[in-house]
């Protein structure tokens, strides 16, 4: 395999073992209630039939994802920075942050904020299952001034203490990067240059630089060429959306492709980085966040923006097997996807073109 040999790939885990990432965004609670249709039984108050929970289960979602992956990748310190609700669901939530060693010295409580959670109803009956339409709690308020003041004074407190910044703008109202947040970031990545400050947004990725971007196509094409319609967008002009990205950012560019895998644009070459080999069934909930915590731990480790691709793209190919779960990549895990391509021969070198 070229642009990345296993004694390469080694040493670069080996260096995440040493970072600390602070990871600021919108975090969540994913919760699964699995109901028993075969306990079911008709309401005597009602007409409709009872949804027994038998199982209950919960993780971090949203940013909290994002910590998790960086945590089984081996990252010493992962601190936290955000604001949630003082409620149930954000206790379950700092509990499932701090079972993974999560540092939570950032992490907000206020009566003001809801915490994000997404409940999922898994029905279960005779030897099959199906999730049903998921129940939600979100914020309908924006954040308020006194949390958006302390949110920007605990950036200025972790930015010392890490080597890369992990940016998640996941809401599309009410989140916690808002326009204060995302232009002090934008600031802070210029005054810490050699810090590696990457960001995931959903609705608002054209606004940020000085950090390296990670939109997947239609973020991309939404930010920059907002009339066009992104499934009818060809490689040729993707890359050029992606150029004019790179422009404005002033950092790599990587557009995330599902099973095609990634473009990287950096200032002057452009890459295809392709997806490491994965036969059906996948499940590819997750896949954007173990994307992005592998290419800021590996970039902050020591990779060129390539060979972080290829890890990223490694990781996202381990977590693709792990079906009906949210999925992680350790090491271990990225190094045996990595024997699995190499000797089989499957997976070729970037495809790179210069400007």
């Amino acid at each position: 395999m070229r642009g990345l040999n296993r004694s390469r790939l080694s040493d670069i885990l080996e260096s995440v073992r040493d970072l600390s990432v602070m990871v600021v965004g919108d975090f969540a609670l994913d919760v699964y209630w699995y109901i028993d249709m075969t306990h079911s039984e008709l309401s005597r108050e009602t007409p409709h039939h009872t949804r027994p929970v038998v199982r209950e289960t919960h993780s971090p979602g949203a940013s909290g994802n994002i910590c998790w992956n960086l945590r089984d990748l081996g990252v010493k310190e992962v601190f936290a920075v955000t604001a949630i609700g003082e409620d149930w669901r954000g206790k379950i939530l700092k509990d499932e942050l701090q079972r993974l060693a999560v540092l939570l010295d950032y992490v907000l409580s206020s009566s003001e904020r809801v915490t994000s959670t997404y409940i999922k109803p898994i029905l279960c009956g005779l030897g099959c299952q199906q999730e049903d339409a998921r129940l939600d709690f979100a914020n309908h308020n924006p954040l308020s001034e006194v949390l958006e003041n302390q949110i920007l004074k605990n950036l200025e407190l972790a930015v010392l203490k890490v080597d890369a910044v992990i940016v998640e703008d996941q809401m599309t109202l009410n989140g916690i990067v808002t326009d204060k947040v995302r232009q002090r970031l934008n600031k802070l990545a210029e005054e810490y240059p050699h810090k590696t400050f990457v960001v995931d947004s959903r609705e608002r990725i054209g606004l940020f630089a000085n950090m390296i971007l990670k939109p997947n196509r239609i973020e991309a094409v939404k930010a920059m060429s907002p009339s066009r319609n992104p499934l009818e967008v060809g490689m040729d002009e993707l890359t050029e959306i992606g150029r004019r990205m790179q422009k404005r950012a002033k950092r790599p560019v990587y557009i995330t492709l599902s099973q095609e895998g990634a473009l990287l644009i950096t200032e002057s070459d452009r890459y295809h980085l392709l997806a490491a080999p994965t036969k059906p069934p996948i499940d590819p909930v997750g896949a954007g966040d173990t994307f992005i915590s592998a290419i800021a731990a590996g970039l902050a480790a020591g990779a060129n923006p390539v060979e972080a691709g290829i890890i990223a793209n490694l990781a996202a190919g381990v977590i693709l097997k792990k079906l009906n779960i949210t999925g992680t990549a350790s090491p271990q895990e990225i190094l045996a996807k990595f024997n699995e391509v190499a000797e089989k021969d499957e997976w070729p070198c970037p495809r790179g073109w210069r400007f």
